[in-house]
Parts: structure tokens; sequence; C-alpha cells
């Protein structure tokens, strides 16, 4: 079955889509920064923004989003990694991944990156590589705090980078590839020498709970039980269920049923598939089963959270 949910593409993305509507004043030059088709640059665009986010509801973007955090707060929860954004933090969004905002200050103010995986191709890196330097380390969120010298130097590449997209100066393509290319070594440089202080010292157990909650991201639709995922990691049930309990706080089927809800409230809001055609993608053998999963977590129906959409 193809996959038939819909991401927030760049080449067609509305302010909206991250943004709350009333807000959406406040991206200085929107239509400037999301180019048309023809334009050279449709594979990458830079700006910045106080908006307001659109909070709690899930979204996926088909490209990748550096963010550099210049005032305020928020929360952000990203595949099985949730971490807090302030003033002078850098953080990574990846392509085709489960996001949701939360808690934002009135005064958030974000600098924004976003690019796909074919202008980075144009880069001719070997595989692999871009995730490497963009920190894809299961155990650590992708998130560095920086310091005044780190903030300044990232700050200087993305005005060097805005200003040549808005002027497309000849060669101006080339100049924002190497200008993009110092920026991923710069992020891999801050990943690599300052993980948070709360994660230097990795037990094997944290490291088993956050493979498995990779596993269920990558997962969650076929697999459903403990077990399931016990197997993949070549441990008891038992022993999972007790590392993730410690590990997280939370039950290891809590966690599964999570993220099937968030998959399920995702599809609710940004796709116009029926009840029993989200139920059937997401493997539930029956829309009845479906709505009471989704009524036990939400409290209430998947009806009536589409018709109060």
């Amino acid at each position: 079955m193809n996959d038939p949910i819909k991401t927030i593409n760049l080449t067609t993305i509305n302010s909206t889509d991250l943004f709350s509507s009333e807000h959406v004043e406040c991206l200085e030059n929107i239509t400037a920064k999301f180019k048309s088709v023809n334009n050279s640059l449709k594979n990458f665009t830079i700006f910045k923004t106080n908006c307001r986010l659109s909070q709690g509801v899930p979204y996926k973007l088909d490209h990748y989003a550096i963010a550099l955090c210049l005032n305020g707060s928020c929360q952000k929860t990203m595949g099985h990694h949730s971490f807090k954004i302030t003033a002078g933090t850098l953080h990574v969004t990846y392509p085709g991944m489960i996001s949701v905002f939360d808690n934002a200050s009135e005064d958030l103010e974000l600098y924004i990156v976003l690019f796909t995986k074919k202008f980075v191709d144009e880069l001719y890196l070997k595989e692999g590589v871009i995730d490497g330097m963009l920190n894809t380390n299961v155990d650590f969120p992708p998130v560095a705090k920086l310091d005044e010298k780190n903030f300044e130097s990232v700050i200087g590449i993305l005005e060097q980078m805005r200003n040549e997209y808005l002027k497309e100066d000849s060669f101006h393509v080339q100049i924002i590839q190497t200008l993009l290319m110092q920026l991923f070594y710069l992020c891999g440089r801050l990943f690599k020498d300052n993980p948070p202080e709360e994660h230097i010292r990795l037990s094997r157990s944290h490291h088993i709970a956050q493979v498995f909650k990779q596993k269920v991201d990558k997962h969650f639709i076929e697999k459903r039980t403990i077990q399931e995922y016990a197997d993949l990691l070549n441990i008891s049930a038992k022993h999972l269920g007790e590392i993730v309990k410690q590990e997280t706080k939370e039950s290891a089927l809590k966690i599964i049923h999570e993220r099937i809800y968030n998959e399920a409230l995702y599809m609710l809001n940004y796709t116009a598939m029926s009840i029993k055609e989200i139920a059937e993608y997401l493997n539930f053998d029956t829309p009845s089963h479906f709505t009471r999963f989704f009524k036990q977590i939400a409290g209430y129906t998947p009806t009536a959270f589409k018709k109060a959409i």
C-alpha cells in the first residue's frame, strides 16, 4: 500500500502549516521567501519569524530544518525525543519525523533554514555524511546550546545565506551551498563536542530505552506488542518492560500506543482520509476498534475531533 500521508512540502509550503493563521502577517515578505517551483532555489529557503507556532498539532516535513532560537522558548517533541528550545539553542528537524511544538512563549523568535535532500545531494557528499553531522545519534536529542562565540558564528553564516538568497546575484546558489556546508560542519562540531550534560554518562539501560523508542517510530504500524520489540532487541519482553519503565517512567505499551495515537492525530489534521481509511492504514482490524483506541487516549472519538477541526 502506498503511503497516503501528506507532509508539509517545501515547494508548496503555506505559512499556516506551522504557524497560527492569525499571526502569519509577522512572517516578513512571505511570498518572497517561499519561492515558486520554477526558481533555482525551490529546494531551499531561509527566514526569520516571531510568529506564534501552531501548538500541540503533530506535523511532518518532507525536508530538513535547522532552527536557531533568538528569543523566547518552547517545548518540542520530535520522534522519541522531547527537549526544550531556548534562546541560543540550535536544533535540527529531519524529514518524515512526527514533530509537535508546545508551551511556546509570546516572544519566541526563530531563524530557520529549510532544505531538501535533493539540494544536499548536489553537494556530492557520501551517503550518511549529512545525517552524521546533523546528529542522528539515537541517544541524544538534536539540540545544542551555543556559547556566545558559536552563536555569533551561526548568525554570521545565516545572515550571509539570507543575503545571497534575497539578492539572487551571480553564483548565489553555489555560495549558499558552500555556506550550508559550513553550517553542517559547525553543527557536527557542536553536537559532537557539546552533548547535553544529563546525557554525558549513558547507561546501557538508557541506550536500550532510546533504541526501543526509535524502533517504535519505525515499526509502530506493523508491530504492536512489547514482545515484538524485545525480539528486535534480542532481550526478553519482561526485561524490556522493566528497562523502559525505569528510564522513561512510562510503560513500553503506553509508548507504542502514544506513537500510534500521534500518527492518527496527524492524519486527522492533515489528510482528507476517512476514519475507515485511517483505521486501515494504521492496521486496525475495524474502524470501531480504531475509534475505541483513539477515544481511550483522547477522551473523544476521531469523528468528533475531525468535525472540530
